[in-house]
């Protein structure tokens, strides 16, 4: 097949799946979203602002609970284009949440078991090949359970961002990750705020900041900061 023939059949293919979805409703999100974040715009560029400002502390960068991986690519990016040379690790369960962690929200939370369907749809090979698509190179993806994994391993920490939903992971992983934060390194949050599903996050964070005697300080609506003086 010529690249002509196969550029004309990838076109002809792509409107055909465009026209079925608008008939259909079916991919709507995949294939008309324009901005697929789960971050609006002032947060992310806050999380930029917080990568420029731990540029000279030692260590990498950790992102805990990354999905897809459209965050990673972003900041990566945007890492890669401010000249920030810090190794850069992302962890995830790639098959969605832990069953234990489900069942205690359930137990002990009064949650609904259907968050159990949430983030099931995914793979780490589908994360590799969606971050070189897009040009991304310099992420290591670590397929784990964040909960039982040794944060040592990855040395000092110099930024994090940590998106578990869930409390019982969310309070495990909270010591390790702030026992190897370096001085002048930030821990982001995200989700500590009220919600019928996912308030496990803000439940975390106030506990580990009450018990470590940090000030508790939520900022654009759901990102919860830690930082190491």
């Amino acid at each position: 097949m010529s690249l002509e023939t196969e550029g004309v059949f990838k076109r002809n293919f792509r409107s055909f799946c465009i026209e079925a979805s608008m008939r259909t409703g079916i991919f709507d999100r995949s294939i008309f979203s324009v901005y697929n974040y789960m971050f609006s715009p002032s947060q992310l560029i806050f999380l930029t602002q917080c990568l420029t400002e731990t540029r000279h502390v030692p260590g990498c960068c950790v992102e805990v609970g990354c999905a897809q991986g459209r965050t990673t690519a972003f900041l990566r990016k945007f890492m890669d284009e401010n000249g920030i040379e810090k190794n850069y690790y992302a962890l995830d369960t790639f098959s969605g949440f832990v069953p234990e962690h489900v069942d205690y929200e359930v137990a002990r939370r009064s949650k609904d078991r259907d968050i159990n369907q949430v983030f099931m749809t995914n793979k780490q090979k589908w994360f590799d090949y969606s971050l070189k698509i897009s040009g991304v190179r310099t992420v290591e993806s670590i397929e784990c359970d964040a909960a039982k994994f040794d944060f040592d391993r990855l040395g000092p920490i110099a930024f994090a961002l940590l998106d578990v939903d869930l409390y019982l992971p969310m309070i495990d992983i909270l010591p390790k990750l702030y026992r190897n934060l370096s001085a002048g390194g930030i821990i982001l949050v995200d989700d500590c705020m009220p919600h019928e599903l996912w308030d496990g996050a803000l439940a975390a964070y106030e506990e580990f900041a009450l018990d470590s005697g940090i000030e508790r300080d939520i900022v654009l609506e759901k990102i919860g900061i830690i930082r190491k003086s």
